[in-house]
């Protein structure tokens, strides 16, 4: 199938299920901005702090990850493991108050999987390895940004688990049945992309204000595939956004712009549905009041934490 045969398909499966398409979309993030003094240069009292610098299997992308280990000994079978995309971010935002609220769990080693760069986001490395392309195919183009790649989810999926993980397991002591994934935006997307592609790759997965409607809502594809291929034990599901998320465009007047923040909270909720209907799956969902989509990142972190220490949701979720 040509590729515009390709696009249209995947637009009018979009608008069959109600997914929200780039005329609402998400700002982006500000990539000038820096990592500065971040908690593993400060220390902290729960966790210890390493790093490893490793490159993609093509070479073209080059990686900082953070590995944070909690300081008490690890339970029988190893510490849980919280993967974590845009490390950059991550690390620069995380907080030692953050961290101590879940010392009553059993507190997981961080793994912020970053890239290279003092930078918070490398935007052209994460959209490659972030977003999917069509099944069987490896790479997608962006039209509205010819400079940049997409596609490279699954392989960015297979270097996680044949070369990340052994790695990390080397360092720290892990329970492969107790990792989770969390990742924001293009990294929310993947997140939904590792549970449908891989399910049992993880316990617990933490798709933040996914990029639905990445590629003409290009995720409903492979969200067919999972219903036929359930996990097993079945996974978590932690799915949220911020209600007020969208990018206003000067054509929308303020009730031409509360009715599409509307239309897309109900997107989100009608996909969170679909996702609930999908057997052996354990999905919650949540929007955010007063978040956009920016702000998300930060506050989506704590319950997250929380969640992956094995307490119970601080939160109200459906």
């Amino acid at each position: 199938m040509d590729r515009q045969r390709r696009h249209l398909l995947q637009a009018a499966l979009a608008g069959a299920l109600g997914v929200a398409l780039p005329g609402l979309t998400t700002a982006r993030p500000d990539l000038t901005r820096t990592m500065g003094t971040t908690l593993a240069d400060r220390g902290s009292a729960f966790y210890r702090f390493q790093d490893l610098r490793l490159s993609s299997m093509d070479r073209q992308r080059h990686y900082r990850v953070w590995i944070a280990e909690p300081k008490h000994p690890a339970p029988a079978g190893g510490h849980p493991a919280l993967f974590m995309l845009d490390g950059n971010a991550v690390i620069s935002r995380l907080r030692e108050t953050w961290l101590g609220q879940i010392q009553d769990g059993t507190p997981p080693v961080l793994v912020m999987i970053g890239y290279d760069t003092d930078l918070l986001f490398n935007g052209a490395a994460r959209q490659y390895d972030y977003t999917p392309a069509a099944p069987g195919e490896h790479e997608i183009h962006d039209p509205r940004r010819a400079d940049r790649r997409g596609g490279g989810a699954a392989r960015f999926l297979e270097w996680i688990d044949t070369t990340l993980t052994p790695r990390v397991a080397t360092l720290a002591p892990i329970n492969p049945a107790r990792a989770s994934l969390w990742g924001h935006s293009y990294g929310g997307l993947f997140t939904l992309f590792a549970l449908c592609t891989r399910p049992a790759a993880f316990h617990q997965y933490f798709p933040t204000s996914p990029s639905l409607w990445w590629a003409g809502g290009l995720i409903n594809l492979y969200l067919k595939a999972l219903a036929a291929h359930a996990p097993t034990p079945p996974a978590e599901v932690w799915l949220c956004r911020g209600n007020e998320e969208g990018r206003r465009t000067d054509d929308l007047d303020e009730q031409q712009w509360a009715a599409a923040k509307r239309r897309a909270n109900r997107d989100f909720n009608r996909f969170a549905g679909r996702l609930d209907q999908v057997p052996a799956l354990r999905v919650r969902h949540r929007l955010y009041d007063g978040q956009g989509h920016g702000g998300m990142f930060s506050a989506s972190l704590p319950e997250t934490l929380r969640l992956a220490a094995g307490l119970p949701p601080a939160l109200d979720w459906h």
